[in-house]
């Protein structure tokens, strides 16, 4: 629950400022959404390329400028039909000019404390009476650097346009949502139940990271400029979901993999806690933003990966040499170990198209990558938790065994001496002990054999189990000697009891047989000026069951 309590102070706090910024943050885009049609192609060719003053010759618009740091680059071509131009831009300050009068612009106002704007769709709709104009957009880079990554034109309808882009990236959606549920999913099952079903302590960890994960994942899919107008917002949300995920997935290795005992997986959760709020201090403070802090969230995932990787395959590896070898995690021990090495490699991939490509999404192969780990390892924990109940009934199966009389099926004298020291001082006060012997069952098995003294055994304890087992337990001590640790249970009721039980055995003459079958029973209840334990109680009780045992015999003589 500490960890739950951490990530929930962590996704209060961060809400309440991302609500605020929301509120004061102006809208980007006011464009409608839809026109009629469903017209789509790339726009890449015909444009001429400026860079900083100079022109560049390009026969199709490359996916990156190179240059010593471009601050600004100029694309420009004469419209020569009614259309629409889109594309999308991030991290980039964005001027449309027809002719020389502005139509649209995407910058950053200063207000939040940050050089970008965000990410966002730009539309730029042309008319019949724009034919013959000149279309220039203005790129100009926020962050310096010798490579500048280009936006994919496209030309058409908005709509046509929008549709195209959501058919391309609506299986990463819904891989996205996927997490996003399976981390819900596994969440509510852990509140609901971890304690009871003693579940790994992991799981808040795994299913918390699906969560920020598949979050980061939707955002990054950029799909959510279309319907909203806070842009850098979510810009925001894009870095701090991915911040707040690498803290679960290192305790939850650190708690399901290595029992809370690594010292280089907790220091790097305490690392990440401390980057998280170091770094959104520095965003909302302006000292500097995500996109020049986010490589030491970078550092330490990569880091972590790579300690796991180190430290989980060798175990793999003893695992797959020793398949006789059991333990409680061992599926989800070897599944966690080649799936954590296809994030490492999809994050790697990511991380390279990030810092060298400037890729508008940094989650494309991660998003498969976290997919792949997540649902496996979620999988693998609900086999190695089956096999775990399995075991348990197992266990609990044979630990009944051990406390039962193999004859009888009532509890034995192991149970009977571990119960009777459990009632407290409280409890004890209304408990009381019947005592019961067999009478004749020397004879029987004299006489008849053993066998029939065994059915003697079963019989009585059959009968005993009928009278007294609503009141109490019932336990066989000794061959022929039957305990009862009853609660409430008056003298009257006793004596009224024993008839039933005396009567009932009279009734099961077996023909043939002259020995007649019989039980004596004696009952004390607890007293709290003389008995110490029910052990004294017991001893009283056995007092009155051999005192029954004389009458019954005298009875039989007359």
């Amino acid at each position: 629950m500490k960890v739950i309590k951490v990530y929930g102070i962590q996704i209060v706090s961060i809400f309440i400022i991302l609500m605020i910024a929301y509120a004061v943050y102006p809208k980007n885009s006011t464009m409608n959404f839809f026109q009629y049609g469903n017209e789509c192609e790339p726009f890449l060719t015909g444009w001429q390329v400026s860079v900083d003053g100079q022109i560049e010759e390009y026969y199709e618009i490359p996916a990156y400028i190179t240059g010593d740091n471009p601050k600004e680059i100029v694309m420009s071509r004469v419209i020569d039909g009614k259309d629409t131009v889109g594309f999308f831009t991030a991290s980039k300050q964005i001027y449309i000019y027809l002719d020389e009068e502005e139509i649209l612009k995407f910058v950053s106002d200063g207000s939040m404390n940050t050089k970008s704007p965000g990410g966002a769709w730009l539309f730029a709709e042309m008319d019949r009476e724009d034919i013959g104009k000149t279309l220039s957009i203005h790129i100009v880079p926020c962050y310096e650097g010798d490579r500048v990554k280009m936006p994919v034109f496209y030309h058409g309808t908005r709509s046509g346009i929008i549709l195209n882009y959501l058919k391309e990236k609506l299986p990463l959606i819904l891989l996205s949502i996927l997490g996003c549920m399976v981390g819900l999913i596994l969440l509510s099952i852990w509140v609901a139940t971890g304690k009871k079903l003693q579940l790994s302590k992991g799981i808040p960890g795994l299913a918390c990271f699906a969560i920020f994960i598949g979050t980061w994942s939707a955002i990054e899919t950029n799909i959510y400029s279309f319907f909203y107008h806070k842009l850098l917002i979510f810009s925001w949300m894009s870095y701090i979901c991915l911040k707040m995920a690498v803290l679960p997935f290192l305790v939850f290795v650190n708690t399901t993999f290595h029992n809370g005992k690594s010292k280089v997986l907790h220091i790097l959760a305490i690392l990440s806690l401390a980057e998280f709020w170091i770094t959104n201090a520095l965003q909302f403070t302006g000292i500097k933003d995500y996109s020049d802090t986010v490589f030491i969230t970078h550092v330490i995932l990569m880091v972590g990966c790579m300690y796991i990787i180190a430290t989980t395959v060798p175990k793999m590896l003893h695992y797959k040499n020793n398949s006789q070898e059991l333990t409680d995690k061992k599926i989800t021990y070897m599944v966690h170990s080649i799936c954590i090495i296809i994030v490492a490699v999809a994050a790697l991939m990511d991380l390279a198209s990030y810092y060298y490509n400037n890729s508008t999404d940094v989650a494309y192969y991660s998003r498969f990558g976290y997919s792949i780990y997540i649902i496996a390892v979620t999988f693998a924990f609900l086999i190695d938790f089956v096999n775990l109940i399995a075991m348990g009934k197992q266990a609990k199966i044979i630990k009944e065994e051990a406390s039962l009389d193999a004859l009888t099926r009532l509890r034995n004298r192991a149970a009977y001496e571990k119960d009777i020291g459990k009632p407290n001082a409280i409890s004890i006060r209304t408990m009381g002990v019947i005592v019961c012997d067999l009478n004749n069952l020397k004879q029987f098995n004299d006489v008849y054999g053993h066998d029939m003294g065994d059915y003697y055994i079963i019989v009585s304890s059959e009968v005993i189990r009928d009278i007294f087992g609503r009141w109490g337990q019932i336990y066989r001590i000794g061959g022929d000697e039957f305990c009862c640790i009853v609660k409430n249970l008056p003298e009257a009721a006793f004596e009224i009891e024993r008839g039933k039980m005396e009567l009932r055995m009279k009734e099961l003459h077996v023909p043939g047989y002259d020995v007649h079958m019989e039980i004596s029973a004696g009952y004390a209840a607890f007293d709290a000026d003389g008995d110490q334990s029910l052990k004294d109680t017991m001893k009283r009780a056995d007092s009155r069951m051999y005192e029954r045992k004389k009458e019954l015999k005298m009875m039989q003589k007359k």
